[in-house]
C-alpha cells in the first residue's frame, strides 16, 4: 500500500514540474520591436529597419537562431521574390543569447538595409502587414511586412511581428495668381512703356523738323 502511495506521489510530482516546464517554455520568447530610421519615405528612398529583441523573463534565457524580415513590398511573382522583397539571417552556430531581464543583457539589435521599388506606394500609416504572431515556419509567399524571430525550445519555434514602413505623401505645391500673371504682367508694362517711348520719339523729331 505503502508503495502504491509513493508512485502516486512521484508521479503527481513528474505531471507538477513538466507543467511547470511547459509553462516557462511558453512565456519565454523575445519580445520584438522594429524602427526605420526615417519618420517616411517615398519610392526609391533607402533606408535601414531596426530590429530589437528583448528578453523580459526573470530566470529564463532565450537562444535566437535566425531572422527573417519581408518587407511591405515583399510579393512573390512568377515563381521569384522580387530583388530586396525580404532578407533572412542565420545565425547559427554561435547563436546569441538573450539573457534574463535582470542579466543587463537582455536586448540586441540586428539592423537590415533596405531600398524602397520605384513602384511601390504604401501609406503614410504604414502598407499592411501579413504576419503570424506564431507561424509555423518562417518561409512562406503569403507574408509581408512581416519580421519573424526563430528561437530554441522543444520543438524550435518562432514568433512574428509587423514590420511597417510608412510612406511620404505626393505633395503639389499650388501656382498662386500673383506668381502666375506677375511675368504677364511685366511684359504688358514693358510694351506699353516702349509704345510711348516710340510716340515721343516720333513727336520730338517733329518738332526738330519745324
Amino acid at each position: 500500500m505503502n508503495l502504491r502511495i509513493g508512485k502516486l506521489i512521484i508521479a503527481a510530482l513528474l505531471v507538477v514540474v513538466a507543467i511547470a516546464a511547459l509553462g516557462q517554455s511558453a512565456h519565454a520568447q523575445p519580445n520584438i520591436s522594429t524602427q526605420p530610421d526615417r519618420a517616411s519615405f517615398v519610392p526609391g528612398d533607402s533606408g535601414t529597419l531596426t530590429v530589437t529583441l528583448i528578453n523580459t523573463e526573470t530566470s529564463n534565457t532565450i537562444e535566437i537562431r535566425n531572422i527573417t524580415v519581408y518587407f511591405p513590398w515583399a510579393q512573390y511573382v512568377n515563381g521569384a521574390w522580387p530583388s530586396g522583397a525580404n532578407v533572412s539571417q542565420n545565425l547559427a552556430p554561435n547563436w546569441p543569447t538573450l539573457g534574463s531581464a535582470q542579466s543587463g543583457n537582455n536586448i540586441k539589435t540586428f539592423t537590415f538595409s533596405f531600398t524602397i521599388p520605384s513602384w511601390f506606394a504604401g501609406s503614410i500609416f504604414g502598407s499592411g502587414s501579413i504576419c503570424p504572431n506564431h507561424p509555423a515556419t518562417r518561409y512562406s509567399t503569403a507574408y509581408r511586412g512581416c519580421v519573424i524571430i526563430g528561437y530554441t525550445a522543444t520543438p524550435p519555434q518562432y514568433v512574428g511581428q509587423d514590420a511597417s514602413i510608412a510612406m511620404a505623401l505626393p505633395t503639389y505645391t499650388p501656382t498662386s495668381i500673383v506668381s502666375e500673371w506677375l511675368p504677364i504682367a511685366t511684359l504688358v508694362v514693358l510694351v506699353v512703356a516702349t509704345l510711348f517711348l516710340a510716340m515721343a520719339w516720333t513727336i520730338l523729331r517733329r518738332m526738330s523738323k519745324k
